[in-house]
């Protein structure tokens, strides 16, 4: 199954119900202190589809988690984060090789015209420096 969860859930726990196939109702959580990755796969023992033969033996339910980031987040949050995170900070000489550098680039949202068409991506190219020879 697929899950979405917040960034906030993924950081701080997961607390959520699914309905098994048989009818009941299943509260699922996360060990406490546990962080949750994008694309982490975890597993609910004995809540999966139902054995061939054996329908009162169960293996297991895979949760495929889906972190839903928020799209932007206003200087409060910002700082607020950098407080909490703040073990993962850049040191103050890796901040200051950073700030040394004189090219700046601001990222921006894939669209499909930024792909690089006229690239041959690695391929051979289908013409060469050489004239091409005539069957005569």
């Amino acid at each position: 199954m697929d899950k979405e969860i917040s960034l906030l859930e993924a950081l701080t726990g997961v607390d959520f119900t699914v309905i098994h196939l048989d009818g009941r109702i299943i509260r699922i959580q996360n060990e406490k202190g546990q962080v949750i990755k994008p694309g982490s796969v975890m597993t609910c023992e004995g809540l999966g589809m139902p054995f061939h033969k054996t329908p009162y033996k169960y293996g297991n339910l895979f949760i495929n988690f889906k972190i839903i980031f928020p799209d932007s987040m206003d200087q409060g949050e910002m700082t607020s984060m950098q407080t909490t995170l703040k073990s993962q900070a850049k040191s103050s000489d890796e901040q200051t090789e950073i700030d040394a550098v004189a090219d700046h680039v601001e990222l921006e949202a894939f669209q499909e015209s930024h792909k690089n068409t006229h690239a041959q991506g690695g391929t051979k190219a289908d013409h060469s420096d050489e004239e091409e020879e005539d069957g005569e």
